[in-house]
């Protein structure tokens, strides 16, 4: 065997005596379980529109009680977000406009929806730029 390859096999075999050493090390530290995002105990998951209140916390905004939100879907008859303006989170500012807003839904108006704008839901700013609206969007009115 030449001096080429006499080298080039005890490189492969340094390299591999530090493969298995890492990967040794590496499977000793992964014995630890990795938390489980997909759990549907976290509070970012919500499968019923309301989200769970942080123990110790106030609480998340909700839908007014007296005017309960009815889904697609169901044998009911549908029906709009309304605010419950109760909530201590809530600035004397925002009352106001959230209070106009739910009295122009009760009086008939059609709510603001997520899907309301050309804007695809929960984009990135960069995704939202006037070039990626669709065409039918270009054609609206924009106010």
């Amino acid at each position: 065997m030449d001096s080429f390859g006499a080298s080039f096999l005890n490189g492969n075999i340094a390299a591999g005596i530090i493969a298995a050493a890492l990967t040794g090390q590496v499977s000793a530290q992964q014995s630890a379980s990795p938390p489980d995002f997909s759990s549907s105990q976290y509070g970012w998951l919500t499968f019923n529109g309301e989200f769970m209140a942080v123990p110790g916390g106030t609480r998340p905004m909700r839908n007014d009680p007296a005017h309960p939100f009815v889904p697609n879907g169901t044998a009911k008859q549908p029906t709009y977000r309304i605010a419950d303006l109760t909530n201590p989170n809530l600035k004397p500012w925002v009352k106001e406009r959230m209070k106009k807003d739910n009295d122009e839904v009760l009086a008939g108006k059609i709510a603001f929806t997520a899907r309301s704008s050309c804007k695809p839901a929960a984009c990135p700013v960069s995704f939202c730029s006037v070039s990626s609206r669709s065409t039918s969007c270009k054609r609206q009115s924009r106010s």
